[in-house]
């Protein structure tokens, strides 16, 4: 199984890995899954040994130089990190970082698509500064955001949570509750351009615990997005069999999508026509 392979497999059906041991074999599914992740384990094991050996002249240091580095060296005190560890982080890192930025570029230049008035002013707007993807809509590549009760307590003042209790919270149930959304479901950049409510938008998640790429995805999802609405005009494509639907059937089937590890678009047609 090629790394591509390999990565994409375990993005969509990464649940099939949790089964115990014993049932990887009982459905193809599963065999598949675990393939793929005894495969993308031997890729990381084959990346450190060769980022190990590799002419220190000819190394640059970056994220993957760090992780190495916390293996092999303490770091304020708080101990190395063990093999099995290393290999987690280097896991989360490639799973996380590139398919959640792809989703929401994929969702972002649907919905241009869909509303070419806004994605016009958004042209006009490129020469500007852009200092986030606030103004994008609330897809939340993450359905939920799991978390631990580090101690006893109480949730509003009626629901109490005891120390070690599991939680998820609902990312999509924020973003769309109209106790801070007016039209939730209405594609409006112009939202976030005043007073919104902060806390009510969470898609790299708050305190901190929050997403580590936040920073590393607003730079490179905005160079990415400006980049190409700078030198093409998005478009849906157009297909004879879906020629007599109507703007809210098209907006449905455009921004169909699937939940796994991340909100996943199912088919999203576009043209890319230079400007």
């Amino acid at each position: 199984m090629t790394f591509k392979d390999a990565l994409h497999t375990l993005s969509t059906q990464i649940f099939w890995v949790l089964p115990p041991g014993w049932a990887k074999n009982l459905m193809a599914r599963t065999r598949k899954a675990h393939l793929a992740f005894n495969e993308i384990k031997q890729y990381m094991l084959d990346m450190v040994h060769d980022r190990r050996n590799v002419d220190n002249s000819e190394q640059h240091y970056d994220l993957f130089s760090g992780l190495l580095d916390a293996e092999q060296h303490e770091v304020d005190g708080r101990g190395t990190l063990s093999e099995e560890e290393l290999l987690g982080n280097m896991f989360i890192f490639l799973l996380a970082g590139h398919e959640t930025t792809a989703h929401t570029l994929c969702f972002t230049f649907a919905l241009l698509a869909l509303y070419p008035d806004e994605q016009e002013r958004l042209y006009e707007h490129i020469h500007g500064v852009i200092s986030n993807l606030n103004g994008m809509p609330v897809y939340e590549a993450v359905p939920t955001i799991p978390k631990r009760a580090a101690e006893d307590t109480t949730l509003t003042t009626t629901f109490p949570v005891p120390s070690g209790t599991q939680i998820n919270i609902h990312v999509a149930g924020l973003h769309y509750n109209p106790r801070y959304w007016k039209d939730p479901h209405k594609f409006v950049p112009d939202r976030f351009l005043g007073d919104w409510p902060r806390d009510a938008f969470i898609p790299f998640g708050l305190g901190p615990r929050a997403c580590i790429g936040r920073r590393f995805f607003e730079t490179e999802g905005i160079a990415v997005m400006v980049m190409l609405v700078s030198k093409y005009k998005i478009e849906i494509k157009e297909e004879p069999e879906f020629a007599s639907e109507t703007s809210e059937e098209r907006y449905a089937r455009i921004t169909a999508f699937k939940q796994g590890l991340t909100t996943t678009p199912l088919r999203v047609p576009l043209v890319f026509k230079r400007r």
